[in-house]
């Protein structure tokens, strides 16, 4: 009964599929593959990746059926799974002090106290790991299945200071632990998190300098400031203000211009914030290269700049018919504020789509950022602003990186915003594309 409850619960299958042809429908369990229980997704893929397979699927009606099948090499079975981890996601061991899952309010939903720090959510939707809490075992299916990139948050390399830091005297070993991925021929992207006279400066330095000595394994570094919300009493580091932040990227960029000369590429990066805090120039969009660090709020605000041409571009072109809106309400946060006003105005946008900055009420003034905001904040500021102006809107716009599944950090959804502003709320990208496509929705 046990090897039945374990698996992947199938919740799509692929039309004219192998998995359609053999009766796989959603609702069943697939429960091993070659006699191998399956652990998650990953091990799905690894698995059906061979020409001949034993599959075992748990029915929806309670029945189990085996099927011996013979495939082409890298043929895929047609199966979409709910969840990528069929068995426990592996939690943070950890006691960092800039934490900021333990800076929010204990009543919010219990998903959002959940501390991963898992291998496998890092190579599958880009989460920063500490490489703490390892087995043997993990590094075993590390070496079999070569899961690569993951993302490791690293803070420092000095392994007094990073053990105190994270709390954990696993966390002293962290150059051990990422020469061992160098030796796998896995690709590590670095995380800094930085807290002010703590391990900037000099720390930076050599910390910078110890990860570039591992060449190309770590393919890139980013470098972030501590948030702390007004939930944390006791600050472990003093805030942080535009000198130090044009200080601390005057570090990076030098050490960037040394790096490209090895690599031909910057390869440690600056997060936006210290960019818009020091007012100093943001460099330029080809300076990024892929993007490596983009989720880490890493050169978003060059990338929303490069779009803007190509968003003119749309607007001028004749609509194709009636647009669904008319006008909208463009939300951000106060670190992104001036940016979209300039974007609005470039566009020729400022009668149609007013630029509502929410301030972040709900985590405190020291949280800027448009991802963590909150929709009793965006609801209350809207509701203020549209009795104000009185005019009528056709849609909300709201920062699609303040969503994890289609609900913001309150747990407010798209919804529960429509229904609070009496507007229509509508997730937008980090591009200027997004925002103009809601006036010109048949543009793709």
């Amino acid at each position: 009964m046990m090897a039945r409850k374990r698996g992947g619960l199938v919740s799509g299958v692929l039309d004219g599929s192998l998995a359609a042809h053999l009766g796989i429908e959603p609702g069943d369990r697939i429960v091993s593959v070659g006699g191998h229980v399956l652990r998650d997704e990953l091990d799905f893929r690894f698995l059906t990746a061979e020409e001949n397979l034993a599959l075992v699927v748990h029915k929806k009606d309670g029945t189990e059926e085996a099927f011996e099948i013979e495939k082409d090499a890298g043929e895929p079975v047609g199966i979409a799974f709910g969840e990528p981890i069929f068995d426990r996601v592996k939690t943070c061991r950890n006691s960092c002090k800039f934490c900021f899952i333990r800076q929010i309010p204990r009543e919010m939903r219990k998903s959002l106290h959940l501390r991963d720090d898992d291998y496998r959510m890092s190579f599958v939707y880009g989460n920063f790991l500490s490489l703490t809490n390892l087995t043997e075992d993990d590094w075993e299916r590390l070496a079999e299945q070569r899961l690569s990139p993951l993302r490791v948050s690293v803070h420092t390399t000095d392994p007094a200071l990073r053990q105190e830091l994270m709390g954990n005297p696993e966390a002293a070993r962290v150059m051990e632990h990422l020469r061992r991925l160098a030796d796998l021929h896995i690709t590590v992207h670095a995380q800094i998190v930085l807290l002010r006279g703590i391990n900037d400066g000099e720390r930076l330095w050599t910390t910078l300098s110890d990860l570039d000595s591992l060449g190309g394994s770590v393919a890139s570094a980013g470098v972030v400031p501590a948030i702390y919300t007004r939930y944390r009493r006791d600050l472990p580091s003093p805030g942080i203000d535009p000198a130090w932040a044009g200080q601390t990227l005057d570090l990076i960029e030098e050490y960037a211009r040394g790096a490209a000369l090895g690599r031909g590429y910057p390869w440690v990066y600056g997060a936006d914030e210290l960019y818009i805090l020091s007012g100093k120039e943001f460099p330029p969009y080809e300076y990024y290269g892929e993007f490596p660090q983009y989720e880490n709020g890493i050169g978003i605000v060059p990338g929303f700049r490069h779009g803007l041409q190509r968003a003119k571009e749309i607007l001028a072109r004749p609509a194709g018919g009636a647009a669904e809106v008319s006008r909208a309400i463009a939300v951000t946060g106060v670190m992104a504020a001036d940016e979209i006003r300039n974007a609005v105005r470039y566009l020729g946008l400022e009668d149609r789509l007013p630029v509502r900055v929410v301030p972040n009420a709900f985590f405190g003034g020291t949280v800027t950022a448009a991802g963590l905001l909150t929709g009793q904040d965006i609801a209350a500021s809207v509701l203020e602003f549209t009795r104000k102006t009185r005019d009528r809107y056709d849609a909300l716009l709201v920062p699609a990186a303040a969503l994890f599944q289609g609900r913001l950090l309150d747990d407010f959804s798209l919804d529960d915003l429509s229904q609070a502003t009496g507007i229509t709320a509508v997730p937008v990208e980090a591009s200027p594309e997004s925002l103009v496509r809601v006036f010109r929705p048949e543009e793709v």
